[in-house]
């Protein structure tokens, strides 16, 4: 078991890093709901049992188990001197304390072996189960006293989404953000209605709503108990950042999506203006300092993925997922190898049986009796003459001197049908004709007249074309600029406000204020090449 556990660690930190390696190409490729999704691949391999079998880790792994199993044992730390085993009486430093005005002595004692003592593999899993629960236990209570506090002291209280969420208003928030899983709520800021305008106020609530829809704030305490599990692995303590990050991304694709282009610089100012230094790791906030930079860069992007590229990259993220999920379980090539080892087990006992002794001959089967003489059949009726058909096109002049063209079909028993076919000529000088040219001034992309002859001209002008088209891209161009624009002066104000805030450290504050700027000096770049 202790086998598998070690495995376990090392392929979900090997899925850790694919995920880290490939989540910035399909966020740029498929989309940022796919990159999120991405993240599933180390839960799911935590999550898979042992399998039967011995997988290439396990090669590796086992040798070691069995050497620690086989270990002499370890005792350390500070012990009686009176009990203290053969083995460590050597190594261990007396000293004598006062405790309470009793003299005693105590031996501190170096990690040494004894024939007796806890196994070393042993004390290093009960110091990984210390941290796990410290860790935990850490979280559990300051995410409740946060929540607390923010429902302490909140003042203005409504209920939206049915009366499934509760949004507050208090000044234990430093932004907008989420919280709750049984019990949801959106809390912002004291002074949310005056440092947001109203489209930055329903965007930066469908945000935080949008987290609960989707299930984020369980999916971030499931992301909490795996990091728990690898609290002292460093790369995974850098994939939940990274996890943190792709899903305010993916949230903000959900926020945006089927809304105007427009809105993009809303949102963005929300962004800027919810900015600040730290975050509760189990509460969703719209935004945290670090990740100003590739979010505002995001939001820059306006080409969206087509269903049939998203659809390419689904099928290959899963195929990629499977493959992962393939190579890491544990017991996988080892239970094809004893499949393919009991066949030739199977076929070697085979060839070494003795053969089965002969069936006994079948006895000799009665004769048949001779068969009777059939009956003559009858003669087969005459079949039926059928009936023959016979077409012969018409074309006729009716009335109003229009030609008609029927098809008629008579039967040998006299029955007649007639097929009146559709005159093609009326329907073609019925069709308007379609022209290219010039139209000159004015701004329909189309012009419709009408010959001496009382046929219809569809003119398709394609100089008013070319005109709507670069006005089209100068307006856009004009709307790029006036968003970077905006976004500059939302991060210099967001950068003036953190210079003034006397709550935060000066290592936060240095660090908001390098994240701000990095994301100005992208913004100067693009507004210089657009220049």
């Amino acid at each position: 078991m202790i086998g598998w556990a070690v495995e376990t660690f090392i392929a979900t930190t090997l899925l850790m890093l694919l995920v880290l390696a490939i989540r910035a190409p399909v966020r740029r490729s498929f989309g940022p709901h796919l990159a999120y999704a991405l993240w599933l691949l180390p839960v799911i391999r935590l999550l898979m049992p042992p399998l039967p079998g011995e997988w290439q880790l396990s090669r590796l792994v086992a040798p070691l188990a069995r050497d620690a199993a086989a270990a002499p044992g370890i005792t350390v730390g500070v012990m009686n001197p009176a009990t203290l085993p053969p083995e460590a009486a050597s190594h261990a430093v007396i000293a004598q304390v006062d405790l309470l005005g009793h003299q005693g002595g105590v031996a501190l004692v170096p990690p040494t072996a004894v024939a007796d003592g806890p196994s070393l593999i042993m004390l290093l899993l009960g110091l990984w189960a210390i941290g796990a629960l410290l860790f935990l236990a850490y979280h559990l209570v300051a995410h409740r006293r946060f929540c607390a506090r923010l429902l302490r002291r909140a003042r203005v209280d409504r209920t939206v989404a049915q009366g499934k969420v509760r949004v507050i208003e208090t000044d234990a928030a430093h932004g907008p953000l989420a919280f709750g899983v049984f019990r949801k709520y959106v809390a912002f800021p004291r002074d949310f209605a005056e440092r947001y305008d109203a489209q930055e106020r329903d965007l930066a609530l469908a945000h935080e709503l949008g987290h609960h829809v989707r299930g984020d704030l369980i999916a971030n305490w499931v992301a909490l108990l795996v990091l728990a599990l690898h609290w002292f692995n460093p790369v995974a303590w850098r994939a939940f950042r990274a996890f943190r990050a792709d899903q305010e991304m993916a949230c903000d694709a959900l926020v945006l999506a089927g809304r105007a282009q427009a809105l993009r610089h809303a949102y963005g100012r929300a962004i800027v203006k919810s900015a600040h230094g730290g975050a509760v790791s189990a509460a969703c906030h719209l935004h945290t300092i670090n990740e100003v930079k590739g979010r505002l860069r995001m939001l820059s992007k306006t080409n969206r993925p087509s269903p049939a590229r998203i659809a390419t990259g689904l099928l290959g993220v899963s195929a990629l997922s499977l493959a992962a999920l393939g190579l890491t379980a544990s017991g996988t090539q080892a239970a094809a190898e004893i499949r393919t080892s009991m066949g030739k087990g199977i076929g070697a006992i085979a060839q070494n049986l003795p053969a089965p002794p002969a069936p006994p001959a079948a006895a000799a089967a009665p004769s048949a009796p001779a068969e009777a003489d059939a009956p003559e059949a009858p003669a087969a009726p005459a079949a039926p003459v059928g009936a023959r058909t016979i077409s012969t096109t018409t074309t006729t002049t009716d009335k109003d001197g229009k030609r008609v063209k029927k098809i008629v079909l008579v039967r040998s028993d006299g029955e007649r049908k007639e097929i009146t076919l559709p005159d093609t000529e009326a329907m073609l000088a019925s069709m308007p004709e379609v022209r290219n040219a010039k139209c000159g001034a004015g701004s329909e992309a189309t012009v419709e007249t009408q010959s001496a002859g009382g046929k219809r001209i569809i003119t398709i002008c394609s100089d008013r074309i070319e005109r709507i088209t670069a006005s089209a891209n100068a307006t856009a161009m004009r709307s790029k600029a006036f968003g970077l624009q905006t976004a500059m002066m939302s991060l210099r104000h967001a950068r003036m406000s953190i210079q003034n805030e006397t709550s935060m450290t000066e290592e936060q504050r240095a660090n908001a204020l390098s994240g701000i700027d990095e994301a100005i000096a992208e913004i100067a770049e693009q507004q210089s090449e657009k220049d």
